[in-house]
């Protein structure tokens, strides 16, 4: 399929992937369920912060001593003092559609301090 990447609006950098795939699946799933668990009462947040933290560092190290690249998003949620988190009513406020348009620009992304470097 030559040239599929480039007439498709769902090809972007890898920056704008490595960000979306680091919202999707480290702050929409994993740092909701986090927040789920933690305001039912089942478990303290900062033990599944702690847990988190120490599963990501064992894999970055894993990844490194068998000379595998690590993924942006585990250096960026051991590193970095904020993430970037999808702002939907925003997103809805400024007309836009996330199912809508070029993937790197079709939802209003924020910048929120990061709960795994607290």
């Amino acid at each position: 399929m030559a040239g599929a990447g480039q007439e498709s609006d769902t090809t972007v950098p890898d920056e704008v992937a490595d960000e979306r795939l680091g919202y999707y699946l480290g702050i929409n799933n994993i740092l909701g369920l986090i927040g789920g668990f933690g305001s039912a009462g089942l478990v303290a947040e900062t033990e599944l912060f702690h847990a988190l933290r120490g599963g990501l560092a064992a894999t970055r190290e894993a990844m490194t001593v068998a000379g595998l690249r690590v993924p942006a998003m585990v250096d960026t949620f051991l590193t970095s003092p904020t993430l970037r988190c999808k702002a939907n009513l925003l997103t809805r406020v400024h007309g836009m559609d996330e199912l809508v348009g070029p993937v790197a620009t079709q939802s209003v992304y924020v910048t929120i301090p990061n709960p795994l470097r607290s």
